[in-house]
């Protein structure tokens, strides 16, 4: 009995030998190319990234408002971030920090429901038993999720910016690395 053990046991260990040299071999000669998804596979939702899982429960931002960030909508947490170089008054800096925690409290519940949605939906590609009917329902709510955390990232852009003087604007371009020495667009409303 045990000389069976150390036979199968030996075995495995040439088995795996023999496989790491073959994936190596594959590998660079370029035969083998490795997912940039493997990362994902320990995540706490199979699919996303353990950022994108953190993120999304922690309301950042992450990209989805960078259409107003490009165009001169400055973001709440990056302008409070700067507000001794953007000299900002003491009312700008309350207003800017309630919009700034309303966004983050309305992001966070999204966020919580996009990584449960997610959730759902990685375990019923898990299962083997989804359906496209079921994939699209499920693909299509959470479209809507995302859509509602990306409206509420770019409205609190939209809310602030009426908040900053036109100087203000130019100088958070200018820290932020948008480097147009131009005046911000003429759309911006000021309240």
């Amino acid at each position: 009995m045990q000389r069976n053990l150390k036979i199968i046991f030996s075995s495995l260990i040439i088995f795996s030998v023999a496989s790491f040299t073959v994936f190596t071999h594959l590998k660079a000669s370029g035969q083998v190319t490795e997912s940039p998804y493997t990362n994902q596979l320990s995540s706490p939702v199979v699919g996303l990234s353990t950022q994108e899982v953190d993120d999304l429960l922690n309301g950042r931002g992450a990209g989805y408002a960078r259409t107003a960030e490009l165009n001169s909508y400055p973001g709440p947490d990056h302008v409070l971030a700067l507000k001794g170089q953007l000299d900002l008054s003491a009312e700008q800096i309350q207003r800017i920090e309630t919009v700034f925690q309303e966004m983050n409290t309305k992001a966070k519940s999204i966020g919580q429901g996009i990584v449960e949605s997610e959730q759902v939906l990685s375990a019923s590609f898990a299962s083997g038993i989804i359906t496209p009917t079921e994939l699209r329902m499920q693909t299509e709510s959470l479209a809507e999720l995302y859509g509602e955390l990306r409206a509420t990232h770019l409205e609190a852009h939209l809310k602030i910016t009426p908040m900053l003087s036109p100087e203000q604007i130019t100088v958070y371009n200018t820290l932020r690395g948008y480097t147009s020495n131009e005046a911000p667009n003429e759309h911006h409303h000021r309240n």
